[in-house]
């Protein structure tokens, strides 16, 4: 009897390889999957998922263990499907943006705790402006707060684009309230509305509803009282607002004493001002009342280095900068402590371009770690003129000793709007803050009303 040649291709690969080898080439396969919509086979071995997943230990070794060896799985596409068992075999993972979220549905269905962490750290690396809203999605329908948390950041600092992109119509209810009642989100009131009026537009398109003012505020339901009508304006309000019909006759006759009549109140909606926690900062409202002009803000960093500290001992933090408008300048944001609550003595300066000391404002601030910064402000707005150097100097004194979160990523060079800011290391930092990390992550400021048009 001839002898009979066998393959050995086990010999020179290590366990992941041969793992890869037998997934590959089907070897010795127990149990088949069928997938997607169009129940695609793909046979694997039930050992390699009984190690690696809870989940299919039960599947296949619990109570009520499946007994066919044809197991049909609709809700994951195949390729979604191949990218898990890669990573179940053999530790590889190639992430792919517009697979990263199904993948992430795949990771939670099974429990594979360690491709979860992969996948959401892929989502905090690759956030925008356009799949932001589809990732906070994500986090809610998992219940991952910390991913929650950080879209929310991203969200209040990229406000005016996020809101405008496409998948913010395509968002839930839920989601749509966690931006709608936050104080932190960076754009105006009319914005708000605008966009709100468009999402609720869309959601009555899925629903096959007409649209329709009465069903634009019936898809709204208790999102419209989270837009806040008293921010708008009296003139806004009288010629654009009143004549929309997703407010009722007394909301509309609440809201015109408001505007008309001395010292009338408004109880239905919100009459507290965006992008300042004002219980946590004790500061005074963004718009005074000769000045209704909205405050706007420059975010210099990217992103908040949430791994390490910012020691705060009283040694000045300052950055330099220029604009290439004339602005005014109504405050500055600062990063809040790292862990815990803790108070602050803090300390704002600005010096003009010969260095003389122009302004400073001394206050003390309530802080909390589930915030990332809170908003210093001038007792009195200061100009800034167009192409003039000046120099915000911050001091930050904690008598628990409390460090703040920090800065990475900064900008040189920052448009809001037609506004240009750019940014330069100052001498007077003497705590290491500089244009690339650090404290002082934006500039509260406003400018006239062709550029808030622009923005």
């Amino acid at each position: 009897m001839a002898g009979v040649t066998v393959e050995d291709w086990q010999s020179n690969k290590s366990t992941l390889a041969c793992n890869r080898y037998m997934l590959t080439n089907q070897i010795a396969c127990d149990v088949h999957f069928l997938v997607g919509e169009d129940r695609v086979r793909i046979p694997v071995h039930k050992y390699v998922l009984i190690s690696r997943s809870c989940v299919f230990y039960s599947m296949f070794c619990g109570p009520l263990a499946e007994t066919s060896s044809d197991i049909a799985l609709p809700d994951i596409e195949p390729e979604i499907f191949r990218a898990l068992l890669m990573f179940l075999y053999c530790e590889e993972l190639d992430i792919q943006p517009y697979m990263v979220l199904p993948l992430l549905y795949a990771a939670k269905k099974y429990s594979i705790q360690s491709l979860v962490r992969k996948c959401i750290q892929y989502l905090e690396l690759d956030q925008s402006s356009e799949n932001i809203c589809a990732i906070l999605e994500q986090a809610h329908m998992y219940d991952e707060k910390d991913l929650e948390r950080k879209c929310m950041d991203y969200i209040c600092s990229h406000a005016k684009d996020v809101i405008q992109s496409e998948d913010f119509l395509e968002l839930s209810p839920t989601s749509l309230m966690c931006i709608l009642i936050s104080d932190e989100i960076q754009v105006d009131e009319k914005t708000v509305l605008n966009c709100a009026e468009k999402w609720a537009t869309r959601e009555c398109e899925r629903k096959d509803w007409e649209v329709s003012p009465a069903n634009i505020r019936k898809a709204l339901g208790p999102l419209l009282y989270q837009i806040r009508f008293p921010l708008l304006g009296e003139k806004y309000f009288t010629d654009i607002v009143a004549d929309m019909e997703i407010l009722n006759d007394t909301e509309k006759v609440e809201l015109f004493k408001f505007f008309y009549k001395t010292g009338s109140k408004v109880e239905t909606f919100l009459t507290r001002n965006r992008f300042v926690n004002n219980t946590s900062s004790g500061s005074d409202s963004f718009h005074s009342d000769s000045d209704t002009r909205p405050i706007q803000t420059c975010m210099r960093y990217r992103t908040v280095y949430e791994d390490g500290s910012w020691y705060c001992g009283g040694e000045p933090d300052a950055v330099a900068f220029t604009c290439n408008r004339t602005i005014q300048l109504n405050g500055v944001l600062v990063y809040g402590s790292y862990i815990g609550e803790g108070v602050y003595d803090v300390t704002c300066s600005v010096y003009d371009n010969t260095e003389k000391e122009i302004v400073s404002r001394r206050t003390s601030l309530k802080t909390s770690e589930s915030q990332h910064t809170y908003p210093v402000l001038l007792e009195v707005p200061i100009e800034i003129p167009k192409g003039k150097k000046h120099i915000l100097v911050v001091k930050l004194i904690s008598s628990e000793g409390l460090d703040t979160y920090q800065g990475k990523n900064g900008m040189s060079s920052v448009s809001v709007g037609s506004v240009q800011f750019s940014f330069i290391k100052s001498k007077y930092s003497r705590n290491g803050t500089d244009v690339k990390i650090g404290q002082i992550p934006g500039l509260l400021f406003t400018c006239n009303e062709e550029d808030v048009e622009e923005f």
